[in-house]
């Protein structure tokens, strides 16, 4: 079996690289191709440097569409020269069986070629862009063309999968579908455990992108007067205003850079507590990665971290309006036992629900099942 994953519109193995996330976004076409034999093509929005990434011993291709055409001088002409993408690899297209569109953006490429082609798309999106632009109160234009674009897909996908139930819920009620949308949710790779007690006493870590969503200033501010280090890791526009504030609240603030998924999965396991002040999520890597490293993670109760948080046997949940942080990491203190119990069983069970082997298993089913439809 041949399967086309077209990436994200604009991203390439070289933004995987800099965000850190190669060696992850891989690990589940490398187990696919060691377990069943199939042969991936990943058609990037690179040039000549994502040439420089060989997996093909492990059943990876790299096409780099900007080797193929030329790269314009405006995002316009570059948004419009997609559309004729599906003509160019004609060649390329013949011996695949399905194509993946990787997240919404670019979806319009998968779709043409269902059209010219008759290959089966398969839409998969880690979270919904749509229900993100509401969210983050994005212009008008912004929400109606994801609007739009989500509306088109949702239609021509032979299958759409999105990563958490409250994504389904949204799609479901905003378009009134009357095809089924399933949940495959993000994996996590699995590490050895690290004893809890050998782990960082005082510091607390969090992960994400330096914007508004993430809502670090509430993190910065939970933790005045008080003596733990804050360490984040993360790249983004605020970060100069959080080290500001942490200076005007007199907190001990760490902000690294981005590090690939191996050296963050290391970093992880070595800290007692991981606390997350997403003001909305998908189905966040961080926060399983946490969790599957056994540390005691705190999140805020938005519904998609309440999918993943269902026992407070192995996380706590927690609301912002309360001011609750200090009083939870104080509470599991005077508990030590407790505290270790929590760590072992959530790098127990977030190992087993999210483990990739489970991820595999259900992607091979809808390759099977999209081959069986399209005959």
């Amino acid at each position: 079996m041949n399967v086309l994953v077209v990436f994200t519109y604009g991203y390439s193995f070289k933004t995987w690289e800099n965000s850190g996330t190669i060696s992850r976004e891989i690990s589940l076409y490398k187990k696919l191709h060691e377990d069943y034999n199939i042969n991936f093509l990943f058609l990037t929005f690179g040039g000549k440097e994502d040439e420089k990434f060989n997996y093909e011993d492990q059943g990876i291709k790299i096409l780099p569409i900007y080797t193929k055409i030329k790269v314009k001088n405006s995002k316009f002409l570059n948004y419009l020269n997609s559309f004729f993408i599906p003509f160019y690899i004609k060649k390329e297209i013949k011996d695949i069986d399905i194509v993946k569109q990787n997240q919404l953006l670019g979806s319009w490429i998968s779709i043409i070629i269902k059209f010219l082609y008759k290959k089966p798309i398969f839409v998969r999106t880690g979270y919904d862009m749509y229900k993100f632009s509401i969210e983050e109160n994005k212009k008008y234009f912004v929400k109606k063309l994801y609007k739009v674009l989500t509306k088109y897909t949702l239609k021509f996908a032979d299958l759409y999968t999105v990563t958490s139930n409250s994504d389904r819920k949204f799609l479901s009620n905003t378009f009134k579908l009357n095809k089924e949308i399933k949940i495959r949710r993000n994996w996590i790779l699995k590490q050895e455990y690290k004893n809890y007690n050998e782990r960082y006493k005082n510091k607390i870590l969090s992960v994400g992108r330096l914007e508004h969503q993430k809502d670090f200033n509430y993190l910065i501010e939970s933790f005045k007067n008080t003596q733990f280090q804050i360490d984040i890791i993360g790249e983004g526009s605020l970060k100069k205003s959080l080290m500001n504030l942490a200076n005007q609240n007199n907190i001990n603030l760490n902000i690294l850079n981005n590090v690939d998924n191996e050296s963050l999965l290391d970093i992880i396991k070595n800290y007692k507590y991981f606390i997350s002040t997403s003001s909305f999520e998908g189905n966040p890597k961080s926060l399983l990665e946490a969790l599957s490293s056994g540390c005691v993670v705190i999140a805020t109760d938005i519904e998609n971290h309440k999918e993943i948080i269902k026992d407070t046997n192995y996380g706590i949940l927690y609301s912002k309006q309360n001011n609750e942080l200090p009083k939870i990491i104080d509470s599991l203190g005077k508990n030590k036992a407790n505290e270790v119990l929590i760590s072992e069983n959530a790098y127990r069970i977030v190992n087993d629900i999210f483990s990739i082997k489970k991820i595999v298993s259900d992607e091979i089913l809808d390759y099977q099942n999209l081959l069986i439809d399209d005959k």
